[in-house]
């Protein structure tokens, strides 16, 4: 159901992979499908291409198709009306980004600032920001590592400069360390500093993303601030300066211990 059946659809095919094959009724039976529903159901799947009607027997029968064909075929279909909600999705931020920057001038104080408390809500976010980028991106990285790709997933922004300091302690996880390979190989300058005190992201020198760890919880929870401000952005990226300054280019250092 998942993949798109729907309940009786599902429950039709799973009663008819147990057989050879079957009439309507007996699938009616074995898949508690209303019988006058179960000659609409396998004319469906048969038009899916679950099940395919036998010939040269009497009576209307199906049998059903290898799984592995069948889903296949699903998971097709459903990338391909993944990819188109993808398109339509892009054309409408595309088409009302000009209603949301018209109305900007009419917000609220400090609707610059956002405030994320969900650490999915805030990898998707900190993914917008870095995909949004025109000109440059800063970062400086320390655990945890929200939701990190693996190495063959890495992808990177195009176009734009990528300058990155990873926490060294980072480098105690291979699967890490072939990350940070990964994107160095992509194009993103990559240094190792030591016990860097803030993770952020400033783009553009005009919008910044940082945690602030709970002081209560030790750190368990993390608040993440988007701020969209140059001022601050500036600041910000002074300091980073300063620790790139200090940082060892990636390739330059060995194994951490």
């Amino acid at each position: 159901m998942h993949l798109g059946l729907t309940r009786y659809e599902a429950q039709g095919y799973v009663a008819l992979i147990g057989r050879d094959d079957a009439t309507p009724a007996e699938i009616a039976r074995l898949g508690q499908i209303p019988r006058p529903r179960a000659y609409d159901v396998l004319a469906s799947l048969a038009e899916r291409g679950f099940v395919a009607p036998v010939s040269g027997t009497p009576g209307l029968r199906y049998r059903a198709k290898p799984p592995d064909q069948v889903f296949d075929s699903l998971l097709a279909v459903r990338r391909h009306e993944l990819d188109q909600l993808a398109v339509r999705s892009h054309t409408l931020a595309v088409d009302l980004q000009a209603r949301f920057l018209e109305g900007q001038d009419r917000g609220e104080p400090l609707d610059y600032v956002e405030v994320l408390r969900n650490p999915a809500h805030t990898v998707q976010r900190i993914d917008r920001l870095w995909n949004g980028a025109q000109e440059e991106i800063l970062a400086v990285v320390r655990p945890p590592y929200l939701a990190p790709p693996s190495s063959d997933d890495a992808t990177l922004p195009s176009g734009v400069t990528i300058r990155v300091i990873y926490e060294r302690s980072l480098l105690e996880d291979p699967d890490l360390e072939r990350l940070l390979q990964a994107y160095a190989r992509l194009g993103e300058q990559v240094r190792i500093g030591e016990d860097l005190p803030l993770k952020m992201t400033i783009v553009d020198r005009q919008s910044v993303a940082f945690n602030m760890p709970d002081p209560v919880e030790n750190g368990s929870s993390v608040t993440t601030i988007v701020v969209h401000h140059r001022d601050l952005a500036s600041t910000l990226g002074i300091a980073f300066e300063t620790m790139w300054s200090n940082a060892q280019p990636f390739g330059s250092i060995g194994p951490a211990t």
